[in-house]
């Protein structure tokens, strides 16, 4: 997310400096070096600085998201200044409403336990995509969609009085499709030989010129 909010930054507005701290040695951990490395290339020629492997030691008193004098310290002692600053960490799984346990009961890490047809465990008429569902897939948008086709499937199957027959198989391989704007960004997916890095006009067709605007539109009539 830090990343492309990064990258829509500079596009619109190509004079500001922009910083990305992280406290992670590397970006995008677990995907192919070179993609690691045309990821690297391209947020040096946006002019996107980078603090890697380290973390602000307090956080800042202005709002995220807010305009105001921002100044943090990090972790190894480097000051930065700024006029806003956006929160991009500390992702948790929004399920409080389900802490009642009265329609489950929710996993160590407070997600939702799901059988293979993705019904939550003990209701056949009730099912849990994306982020909420224990499965080891990566929290991103396009598992999310997978998911939602697996779950549209059985519905259909119920209606007509069929047994649910899709299951969700998690995959292995990852895959990530990561514009930073709307003619730049890296990807990778897999193919028959193996994970493979998407070139930016293929990240730009799937993904980069809408943020699949378009797509869901188009599912909607609108």
């Amino acid at each position: 997310m830090g990343l492309e909010l990064a990258g829509e930054i500079k596009e619109v507005w190509p004079e500001k400096h922009v910083v990305i701290v992280d406290q992670a040695d590397q970006l995008v951990p677990g995907f192919l070096p070179e993609m690691r490395d045309r990821l690297m290339q391209q947020l040096d020629a946006l002019g996107i600085e980078l603090r890697l492997g380290t973390s602000p030691a307090t956080m800042p008193d202005v709002a995220s998201g807010q305009a105001g004098h921002v100044v943090v310290t990090t972790a190894d002692g480097d000051e930065i200044e700024a006029d806003i600053w956006f929160r991009a960490f500390g992702v948790r799984t929004k399920t409080e409403y389900l802490t009642d346990g009265r329609l489950t009961q929710l996993t160590a890490v407070a997600t939702v336990p799901v059988t293979e047809h993705l019904n939550v465990r003990g209701h056949s008429h009730v099912s849990a995509i994306g982020d909420i569902a224990d499965l080891p897939d990566p929290k991103m948008a396009s598992y999310a969609m997978e998911h939602a086709q697996v779950v549209a499937n059985n519905i259909k199957a119920q209606l007509t009085g069929d047994p649910q027959g899709t299951v969700h198989i998690p995959s292995p391989e990852l895959r990530i499709l990561l514009p930073l704007g709307t003619h730049s960004g890296v990807g990778q997916l897999p193919t028959s030989d193996g994970p493979a890095v998407a070139t930016s006009d293929a990240v730009h067709e799937r993904k980069g010129k809408d943020l699949f605007t378009a797509r869901f539109a188009a599912r909607f009539n609108r």
